[in-house]
């Protein structure tokens, strides 16, 4: 079967239509304010790019039409980036200026190219962009907590793929032209409207499936306006923020503050083979066991990858270490009762304010590290991380 140009064009904007109104309109009835949104606004650009190469065939706006459909496939993958983001609770600051900046050049490059270039002026320009976010996309989805879906994977991959295949097609676009055999044959229209038709499909379904999941270990059914799960366990952005003020005042009085990362490790191997419930039921007993054995003016929040982080005022290593050990042991005991919950390796780790300074970042960075190496090794339950905040100097305190 031979494909003619207008045909594949005509199937890739039924299928990017029917696609983009489908989850626009679904985005809309779910009211959906997280990341779901700016998928939709992903969904909203590929159809508008569509309208604009329409109007351009049709022989409206000409350089105008081009350039604007050039930036709008350009924010396509960029807020398909910016979504993945917004999902695993990270910035999207620089990721926005990122995506409006690369999206003007490309309007910008394709009006100044258009002349003598026709509908290939300033296509490098689009092209490079593409590869930027469809890579960027790729990596953001296989960042916790988006990997531990399995559905991520598959819009990793695509995205990955995608990369891919606009990054070959720069190549031989700059190297032996648009006109030249190998771009026209393998690598022209038809293959691009090809790629635009699968991405289209798979980022519809998986993007549906992930904004739907509800799982706890994803946490996404906790959100809430003030920042704080439904459990009350603070999301990492919230704690972080509570974290820096608190330190920022015990400087001023010079009051010994403790940050303690409570870790289970194994879970990716248990779920692996006991399945996601089980690796959902040990993550909410470990929350549990940090709300329930933390002191009760302690701040809990999550600190990613499975992790507990609590802060807590602790004039002394000793104070520091009895909180850490009461936390062990409760987790223990939590784990103790849930089905393969033993197999899990619990850690916990402190960086303490009297030892490391009123640096929030500091003390976070120390307490991570130590809780790595108490969950590595069998023989012991805490450790308190030196001054140097070197893993191979960290003072052991055993449970």
């Amino acid at each position: 079967m031979n494909l003619d140009l207008f045909s594949v064009t005509v199937m890739t904007a039924v299928v990017a239509s029917v696609a983009s109104l489908t989850f626009i309109l679904d985005t809309l009835l779910r009211r959906d304010t997280g990341p779901g949104r700016l998928w939709a606004v992903a969904f909203f650009c590929g159809l508008a790019t569509t309208l604009a190469y329409m109007a351009w065939s049709a022989g409206v706006g000409g350089a105008v039409s081009v350039a604007v459909g050039n930036a709008l496939f350009v924010s396509v993958p960029g807020f398909m980036l910016l979504g993945c983001r917004r999902f695993n609770d990270r910035s999207v600051l620089v990721s926005s200026v990122t995506v409006g900046t690369l999206a003007v050049i490309t309007f910008v490059a394709a009006l100044i190219e258009y002349p003598t270039r026709g509908s290939w002026g300033g296509w490098w320009a689009m092209a490079a962009s593409l590869v930027v976010f469809f890579g960027a996309g790729a990596a953001e989805s296989l960042r916790s907590p988006m990997r531990g879906l399995r559905s991520a994977w598959a819009l990793s991959t695509v995205l990955a793929a995608a990369g891919v295949f606009y990054a070959v097609r720069l190549v031989v676009f700059v190297t032996l032209g648009p006109q030249s055999e190998l771009f026209s044959r393998w690598l022209g229209s038809i293959s691009a409207n090809i790629v635009t038709v699968i991405l289209t499909m798979v980022a519809a379904i998986v993007m549906s499936v992930l904004r739907s999941q509800r799982t706890t270990r994803q946490r996404y059914e906790w959100l809430t306006s003030n920042g704080v799960a439904a459990d009350g366990v603070m999301l990492p952005r919230t704690f972080a923020g509570a974290l820096a003020d608190i330190v920022e005042r015990a400087s001023w009085r010079q009051e010994g503050i403790a940050v303690i990362v409570l870790r289970a490790d194994g879970l990716d191997e248990i779920g692996d083979a006991f399945g996601g419930d089980v690796v959902d039921t040990i993550s909410a007993a470990c929350r549990h066991a940090a709300r329930s054995f933390a002191p009760a003016a302690a701040l809990v929040g999550e600190d990613g990858d499975g992790q507990l982080v609590i802060c807590t005022l602790a004039e002394s290593t000793a104070d520091a270490r009895r909180v850490g050990s009461a936390l062990f042991r409760g987790a223990i005991d939590e784990l103790t009762a849930v089905a393969h919950g033993r197999l899990a390796s619990v850690g916990v780790g402190v960086g303490l304010t009297s030892s490391l300074g009123y640096d929030p970042g500091i003390l976070m960075s120390a307490a991570r590290s130590a809780a790595l190496r108490a969950a590595r090794i069998a023989e012991a339950s805490v450790f308190v991380a030196p001054p140097s905040t070197a893993p191979a100097d960290a003072d052991v305190a055993s449970s």
